[in-house]
């Protein structure tokens, strides 16, 4: 007779009921500032990485910048399902004294879990660098060519007639200002994208810049992605749980078992 293989009973998904709280609150705006500070590492890390994958074929640099971008959303996603499963965990406990009829302080009734907090606080953390992205997309335009210092030894052609007026151009340099900061700061939050496009041409480059807005916004929207996953991380918990129990309880019926059967008095022939 052939044997039917053993399948593990499915345990159904275990949701326990939560006290939703405020998308706004207090809590939002301190997720706000871990958003922020993963934005910043984020924004150094990309320049350091994207130089150092820097090739001559576009197909390899694309795909090793999408790798890097979905890499630090990643990352941001992680600490949204972090802070979500916490958030979600703690309403749980706040919905037991909820149901208790235990009043519940305003603060953490804010802290318990909303599934659209994460994306207000990734919005909150990523303000600031996009206000930086706009204002330099709105003010930027094609950047043209400079030219290099000349060495020391021509210094001396700056007396002479024939050459002093061939080499007054040189004089006629601009100055380091506000444009070539933000254009710095912004190139860094959104280095992977203009990694791709230099070696399309200055039209590209440009591209990138006017739409750094959108860009910067990809990695925070991992945060707020990641946090909706909260009570999907609980139910998983919880799920475990009731496996670790059924295996428990499982165990300790057969340990039974074979303790009834060896008290078993020997049948006499």
């Amino acid at each position: 007779m052939r044997k039917v293989p053993y399948k593990q009973a499915r345990v159904p998904e275990v949701r326990k009921p939560v006290l939703t709280g405020s998308w706004h609150g207090k809590d939002a705006y301190r997720l706000g500032r871990k958003v922020m500070l993963g934005t910043a590492m984020v924004s150094v890390v990309y320049p350091l990485l994207s130089i150092m994958l820097s090739f001559d074929s576009v197909a390899v640099r694309l795909v090793l910048a999408l790798a890097l971008v979905l890499g630090a959303a990643a990352s941001l996603y992680t600490m949204g399902v972090q802070n979500g499963t916490g958030d979600a965990a703690f309403a749980e406990i706040m919905y037991q004294r909820y149901a208790e009829g235990k009043e519940i302080p305003p603060a953490e009734r804010e802290r318990c879990y909303h599934p659209q907090k994460g994306f207000f606080a990734a919005l909150l953390g990523a303000a600031p660098f996009i206000l930086v992205a706009a204002v330099f997309a709105f003010i930027t335009g094609p950047s043209y060519y400079t030219l290099s210092p000349l060495p020391g030894w021509v210094q001396n052609l700056w007396r002479v007639n024939e050459f002093g007026d061939a080499l007054g151009y040189y004089q006629a340099r601009a100055g380091f200002g506000a444009m070539d900061i933000y254009r710095i700061i912004t190139r860094a939050m959104v280095m992977p994208f203009v990694n791709v496009a230099m070696p399309l041409g200055e039209s590209a480059v440009l591209w990138v810049e006017r739409l750094s807005p959108l860009f910067v916004c990809v990695a925070p929207f991992g945060f707020g992605l990641g946090y909706t996953k909260g009570l999907a991380a609980r139910s998983q918990i919880h799920a475990a749980i009731e496996i670790g129990e059924r295996k428990k309880r499982r165990k300790a019926r057969r340990e039974k078992k074979r303790r009834m059967e060896s008290k078993t008095p020997e049948r006499l022939i």
